[in-house]
């Protein structure tokens, strides 16, 4: 399985709540001002100082499968414009268009439904977006990734970039059955891993697949 990657630029202080469970005045307001990197990833109501804010560049858990067949090929599809996308797929049709333009090859994925837990996200990725009806995907790794916006905020030795976080759960599945292709999929086929330097891989599913695959060939 691969590492888990938490990503931290201070350790945040601990505190002891009161007696009756509450924080200390003091506790609460060296919690509100901690650097958002400091404070745990606990979200919830603003007005908790427990919680931290939603990043205003947005944060988003989501699984992705990578399916091999028992020659090691890799499946990839190319989306077409349709309603499951935004509808099944948390995928706007707008980055569908992106996909399509740059002619580029996604792996199966999906943001997390909510409270929905990682297993069942990659089973039903296996059954809505690889198009396999049976099989147990495996748990590789997951991986923190933080993507810029585009935009930026602050002014000045303050102004900084906005990041969008995403926390990606990483399965793999082995299986001798074939592909169905959902109706949200233009083309849906393995790919001969010789053949994934001739593609374009879309969305920066390459940089979940490729050091997968750079493992495989080291054990």
């Amino acid at each position: 399985m691969g590492a888990i990657v938490l990503a931290r630029t201070a350790e945040a202080p601990r505190f002891h709540p009161c007696n009756n469970g509450t924080l200390t005045g003091e506790a609460i307001g060296v919690l509100t001002m901690l650097p958002l990197q400091s404070r745990s990833a606990r979200f919830g109501p603003p007005d908790r100082a427990w919680f931290s804010h939603i990043p205003r560049g947005g944060f988003c858990v989501s699984a992705f499968l990578i399916v091999r067949n028992r020659r090691g090929d890799v499946l990839l599809g190319q989306p077409k414009l349709h309603k499951d996308w935004p509808e099944k797929g948390c995928l706007p049709l707008w980055r569908v268009k992106g996909v399509r333009k740059e002619n580029g090859w996604i792996l199966p994925a999906s943001h997390f439904l909510m409270e929905e837990s990682p297993e069942h996200a990659a089973t039903r990725i296996m059954r809505d977006w690889a198009g396999i009806s049976l099989g147990r995907p495996r748990l590789l790794g997951v991986r923190s990734e933080i993507m810029p916006t585009g935009a930026m905020i602050g002014s000045g030795r303050n102004r900084r970039r906005v990041n969008h976080w995403a926390l990606c759960f990483i399965y793999e599945l082995r299986t001798n059955r074939s592909s169905h292709p959902p109706r949200g999929w233009a083309k849906l086929r393995f790919v001969p891993v010789r053949e994934l330097g001739t593609i374009h891989i879309g969305r920066n599913h390459g940089d979940l697949l490729f050091p997968y695959l750079k493992r495989q060939v080291s054990c």
